[in-house]
């Protein structure tokens, strides 16, 4: 089963002066159901019994708690059908349930994975219409989806939209995001974003090095420092100790912080 799923109306789409947040003022969000084969889809036998369980519980009376509608998502982007979860997602709505927080990750989560990021913010704009308080794993779903697009800029621009209204991203958001300026060769843009982290993102930090080295671009002492302090807390002492002598061959002398 194929879903074309619509907006209404979808005209803050990306890249160009994209501003999801824009959705909670001018834009009434609601979903049209429309359905079609798909002869190219092929069906399995746990996608029809998971499709098939959903909808016994999508009739019964009284409605079963969301966990049980969520459970049945989930699995069904393990094994990456998400076309399945979008047309699930629209059937909850269209018999009148209201799809809750994970659900609604679940949905934003699909949407990212099939390219289509527009939908997956208009799926951000309702969880903020709604009154619900999106958590990291939702931003860090959506700077993924950006990524995965190569809209980078969008991502770098969406993070600091997070940051500003007062949300946090979690490591992983952020080792999304500074991986995909890296890919990009945006090294300085990167830089400054871990920099802001203070020292979390080891891994992320050591390709960026890495990174900066391949681009013959010197680190200064604050940027090395940054990666000492994290590769302590981590344990990796054997590695920061060569960093402090990398510092001395590329003339950064370590100061009193290192």
């Amino acid at each position: 089963m194929f879903l074309r799923y619509c907006v209404v109306p979808v005209s803050l789409f990306l890249p160009k002066n994209f501003n999801p947040f824009q959705f909670l003022n001018n834009t009434h969000f609601y979903f049209i159901p429309s359905f079609s084969l798909s002869s190219s889809s092929t069906s399995t036998n746990d996608v029809d019994n998971a499709v098939s369980m959903f909808n016994h519980l999508l009739h019964k009376n009284p409605t079963p708690p969301d966990i049980k509608f969520g459970k049945i998502l989930s699995s069904l982007v393990k094994s990456k059908h998400y076309h399945n979860v979008v047309s699930l997602s629209q059937k909850m709505e269209f018999v009148g349930i209201k799809l809750d927080l994970v659900n609604c990750s679940i949905l934003i989560n699909s949407f990212c994975q099939l390219g289509h990021t527009p939908f997956a913010f208009s799926v951000l704009a309702k969880i903020l219409k709604n009154g619900y308080e999106p958590d990291t794993i939702t931003f860090t779903t959506l700077i993924k989806g950006l990524c995965l697009k190569g809209d980078i800029h969008q991502a770098l621009h969406f993070h600091d939209k997070v940051i500003a209204m007062g949300f946090h991203l979690d490591k992983v958001g952020y080792g999304t995001l500074i991986n995909g300026l890296c890919k990009v060769g945006e090294t300085k843009a990167a830089l400054e974003l871990l920099r802001r982290v203070d020292g979390k993102l080891v891994d992320e930090a050591i390709n960026l090095f890495e990174e900066m080295h391949c681009r013959k671009l010197i680190p200064d002492v604050v940027t090395y420092n940054s990666l000492i302090d994290g590769l302590c807390k981590s344990g990796k002492i054997s590695y920061a100790l060569k960093l402090v002598d990398e510092m001395h061959d590329r003339g950064q002398p370590p100061d009193i912080i290192t």
